[in-house]
């Protein structure tokens, strides 16, 4: 793979509003083109998913973001 290249993520997390805010302030860091979105919610009401694209440098920027994103609490899946 070359760098620069754009990643597409879903992000899946426990139903909070805070959590958006959260995600946007970790996204903060990174160099993203298409911006952070609520894509739908489980029929359930108990997980939300979002959905972003980041221009990526290096693998290493792109194995950091997944890391990153994961340690935030109520994320559940990073895809």
């Amino acid at each position: 793979m070359e760098y620069p290249a754009q990643f597409h993520f879903r992000i899946i997390t426990d139903s909070d509003a805070s959590i958006e805010l959260v995600l946007a302030e970790a996204l903060g860091a990174y160099q993203v083109t298409s911006p952070l979105t609520h894509s739908r919610a489980s029929s359930g009401g108990r997980y939300a998913a979002y959905s972003v694209s980041i221009l990526m440098q290096s693998r290493e920027e792109a194995e950091a973001f997944g890391v990153a994103v994961k340690k935030i609490p109520g994320v559940r899946m990073l895809l």
